[in-house]
This record gives structure tokens, sequence and C-alpha cells, in this order.
């Protein structure tokens, strides 16, 4: 989690105390009403009510040093869905009991309550079912390693479910990563989660659930005016020839040319991935490693814009040549993150 997000709200003096000694180790914002201020806090304005609900929808997380009561009323007018809700925590004042109230896994409250927990020597109170089972939860896999669920809330619950009740469900890796599977199977039964970034997986009979990791990035060019309906066609063909599966992607790169260009902020809207631009400058810097394009070359001063965007974008990491087709041009690059094992 991202600690400078953090809002630290107290409602006592000894609560203020407590709150300020919490960013010795997790760094964070301190908020307290007007009369308890003093040079390491802030204060709630306009009041409390309404900053409380502010910080709900600005802030990654909420420690509450306060009374469980005053915390739900409180948020209770702006609380959504555990998939956009920040963490919250509600502890007292002196620290003996931690909370975990909300997005207690995608939001991260539960880690967040048993590092409070460490510091000040309180019991973490975490009452999710998975982690009262002693088993993994599905939720948190897709978190630690990035991963697209299918109908996330419905397959959460509905896994997570099987999981706390002590049901056998079946986990397959096919990656290089080290996950937490407490309380899965290996065996090859349904229902099956299946961590697998690739387009084509192999026949079942078995109910298969596919998580997929984001762990690629596109590099893409393209003609000017190019429709979404190729954009969206080329995409795909790519996709089956690399074996690559379109939510594996994580980011989209291309030149600057091409920041306004309707086709792809129309595939990155559709597959959720974030598209960042480079000016020509910047992919000179790696386009001599690759085939140039003279027309390329004099049109937009770079020879080749799909792998030298894919090239910065997976800090030269390319895994494909370049795919052209219709106007569009694609190459992929692979990312490594933390838990990805090096094979």
């Amino acid at each position: 989690m991202n600690t400078d997000k953090i809002a630290i709200i107290a409602v006592t003096e000894r609560g203020r105390e407590l709150a300020i000694s919490l960013t010795k180790t997790v760094p964070g914002t301190v908020f307290v009403p007007e009369k308890h201020q003093n040079e390491q806090t802030a204060v709630l304005t306009p009041n409390f009510g309404t900053a409380m609900r502010e910080m709900f929808t600005t802030y990654q997380a909420l420690i509450c040093i306060m009374a469980t009561g005053i915390a739900v009323r409180t948020l209770a007018p702006v609380i959504q869905d555990k998939l956009s809700d920040p963490a919250v925590i509600v502890m007292d004042e002196y620290g003996q009991f931690i909370i975990s109230l909300l997005s207690g896994h995608v939001g991260g409250a539960n880690e967040l309550t048993e590092q409070i927990a460490a510091i000040t020597g309180g019991a973490a109170v975490i009452t999710t079912a998975t982690d009262r089972a002693n088993v993994a939860a599905i939720d948190n896999i897709a978190k630690e390693i990035d991963g697209y669920l299918p109908n996330f809330k419905a397959t959460t619950k509905r896994i997570n479910g099987l999981l706390a009740a002590g049901k056998e469900v079946s986990l397959h890796v096919d990656e290089p990563f080290e996950v937490d599977s407490r309380g899965f199977t290996n065996k090859e039964i349904s229902p099956q989660i299946f961590i697998s970034t690739k387009y084509n997986l192999p026949d079942t009979k078995m109910e298969r659930i596919q998580l997929v990791p984001r762990k690629f990035v596109l590099g893409i060019g393209c003609k000017k005016g190019v429709s979404a309906e190729t954009m969206e066609e080329v995409f795909t063909h790519f996709c089956e020839q690399e074996n690559i599966h379109p939510r594996a992607f994580r980011e989209i790169h291309s030149i600057i040319l091409k920041a306004e260009e309707p086709a792809i902020l129309q595939l990155a809207k559709k597959w959720n991935i974030h598209f960042i631009v480079h000016s020509a400058e910047e992919l000179q810097t790696v386009a001599e490693k690759y085939p140039t394009s003279e027309f390329v070359l004099k049109t937009v001063k770079v020879g080749n814009v799909a792998l030298s965007s894919a090239d910065i974008g997976s800090n030269g990491n390319v895994i494909t040549k370049r795919f052209a087709e219709n106007g569009v041009t694609f190459a992929a690059g692979k990312l490594i993150k933390n838990n990805e094992v090096a094979k």
C-alpha cells in the first residue's frame, strides 16, 4: 500500500498522540478537531463528518482512532464497493484493539491492521472468513500478481466461500509465480483457478476460471485515423499469434503523436489498459536496436514505433517481433514483478 495516501483521524487528545506516534512507522497525515490541533496535525475542516467523507473518496486508507460506531455512522453514506472503497481501520485511543473494518483484502486493510497491531502491541481484529479459516483468498492472490479475475465480485465470493468452508478448489499456476496456495488442492477437479497469461489453454471438461496476470506491455504504431474495429481485429490476431491473453497487458505505449488517436484510446478503454506516450526523442534512444522503416522515420522522426515503445515500456525486455496488419503495428514487452520466480 502507498502510505503517502493514508489519513489518520483522531478525535481526542490521547488519540492524537497515538496518531502522531504511528506516523513514525506508517507515514500519513494526522487529522484532528481544531481544539486538538498542534504543529504536527491538520484540522478536520469544514467539519468532522464532511471531512471524513471527503477523505474516504481521496485517500487509500483511513485509520480512525475513535469508536467503531462513530466511524460507521459517519462513513455509511459514501460506502460503495469493495473494489473501490479505501481500507478503513478503527482502533481505540490506547492501541489495544485494531479492527479491519472495510476493504480487508482488495484495499489492504487486513495487512495494515496487522502492521499497526505490531506497532502498538495490540490485538488485530480481522473477521474475513478466509483469514479466520487460515486459507488463501482469491482476491488477495489476484492483487498480489496484479491479475484479472473475471466477474470479480461474484467469483471472489464463491471461491472464498468454498475455501473458508473447507471445500476443494483446484489451483494450477502456469506462470513462474510463487502464490499463497493455502486451502487449494492440486487435484484436477472443478472449479479450477488457472493462473496463466496464455490466450489458448488446453481443453478441459472441468470448470476453469482463468486468472490472468498483467505482466506485458503493448507497443503500438498505426496510421492516422485507423478505425477502432480494425485496431481491435488486429489486436486479436496479434494475441492469437503470440498466445498472449488480451487481459495480460498492463500498459500500452506509443509515440506522443498518437496520444489522442481514437482507436488506441478505445482499445485501452475496452481492455482497461493504461496508455502511456513518449516523445520521438525518447524512442530514438532505443530505436537503433530494431529494424527501421524509412517512411516511418521521415514521418515521425523515429524508425520504428511499436518496437521502440515496447522497449521503453518493458525496460528493454521486448519478447516479440514487429507485427503489422492493416496499418497497425504491435510489439510486446514483458514486465518482471517482485513475486515472479526467475527462470
